[in-house]
């Protein structure tokens, strides 16, 4: 049956229903490891989750994770062990629920690539980046660069200059040194000065090799310099970026808030945590921690809390809440 046939349940399958593409190298690697069927399973779970996500977190309790892997929650449990030991994944737990202190928050699960892999990833052959099918456009097309046969003038290996499309359009770099070079040794010496004071002018040999409009464009490369800023003027006057983009809203990942979650309830206690964690996870994201990064606003705020300095944020609002993590019942995992 051709592959064109609209009647084709494959072509139907291939075409209407979803389904998953791994990347060859990653793939490839995995099976030279000789993984269990059930741990490259449970991989490839986590990291279409996480795919999905944005951030190569998920959140997926071993009864979700056993039910789409068609596996024993047990069989979970050893193929997370096997792949924290080829540093696959990285698992952070939480502590227990806040709304439920009996249930265990379910842990979050980041996926990583092995330093043994990235040695082997250069190695790999990438995807072309153009699209065959789009046309090369004229701008994207390089400029030939006719140089000069013997005999004939030389101003045909530059463009001429009436056919500069307008001001934005200048002499490239390769064209700029092959005009350069036809300077005599005067000229040279004459142009360097000449750039050197910022002047716009000089002079030519009498039996100079230029041609009138390769002279102009020799001049207008010295009134270009002339004019333009010195860099440590410019780097003066450019306004110092912040580390963070404060335009922009800030989402504290999965794993880091899990962490910083599991961080205060060792310095505070359980009970006390729930309260202080919402306090500075708002601070990090909406608050006045948010200027800086999220590992220097979170160290600010444990070593506040150690010290007992730490205070509710002013401007918080008092039902302030975020979408909390699920929970699952405490199993053998």
């Amino acid at each position: 049956m051709s592959i064109e046939s609209s009647h084709d349940p494959r072509r139907a399958l291939v075409r209407e229903k979803y389904f998953s593409l791994h990347p060859r190298p990653l793939e490839r690697w995995l099976w030279q490891q000789g993984l269990p069927q059930a741990a490259e399973r449970v991989f490839w779970l986590h990291w279409e989750e996480g795919m999905k996500r944005g951030d190569w977190c998920s959140e997926l309790s071993l009864r979700e994770v056993a039910r789409e892997c068609c596996i024993d929650p047990s069989t979970v449990t050893r193929a997370y062990q096997v792949l924290k030991n080829l540093g696959l994944i990285r698992r952070e737990d939480p502590g227990r629920d806040p709304n439920n202190p009996f249930q265990q928050a379910i842990a979050i699960t980041e996926v990583r690539l092995p330093r043994a892999l990235l040695v082997e990833l250069g190695r790999a052959p990438d995807r072309p980046r153009r699209d065959p099918g789009r046309p090369q456009s004229a701008s994207e097309r390089p400029a030939a660069v006719v140089a000069p046969e013997q005999g004939t003038e030389a101003s045909t290996a530059i463009a001429p200059r009436a056919a500069d499309p307008g001001p934005e359009v200048r002499l490239d770099r390769a064209r700029s040194a092959a005009l350069l070079r036809k300077l005599s040794d005067r000229e040279r010496s004459e142009f360097f000065l000449a750039s050197r004071d910022r002047r716009s002018a000089m002079t030519f040999d009498e039996p100079t090799a230029l041609s009138p409009e390769e002279r102009g464009w020799v001049l207008e490369i010295l009134a270009r310099i002339s004019t333009a800023r010195p860099e440590a003027a410019r780097a003066a006057s450019r306004p110092v970026a912040l580390a963070v983009d404060l335009t922009k809203p800030r989402r504290v990942s999965a794993l880091e808030a899990a962490r910083l979650r599991r961080q205060i309830a060792q310095l505070v206690g359980t009970d006390a945590a729930v309260a202080l964690f919402r306090e500075v996870l708002w601070s990090v994201e909406e608050g006045a921690l948010r200027r800086f990064e999220t590992p220097l606003a979170v160290n600010i705020a444990l070593k506040k809390i150690r010290e007992g300095l730490w205070r509710r944020p002013n401007r918080m609002p008092p039902q302030w809440l975020r979408a909390t993590t699920r929970a699952e019942t405490c199993t053998a995992a």
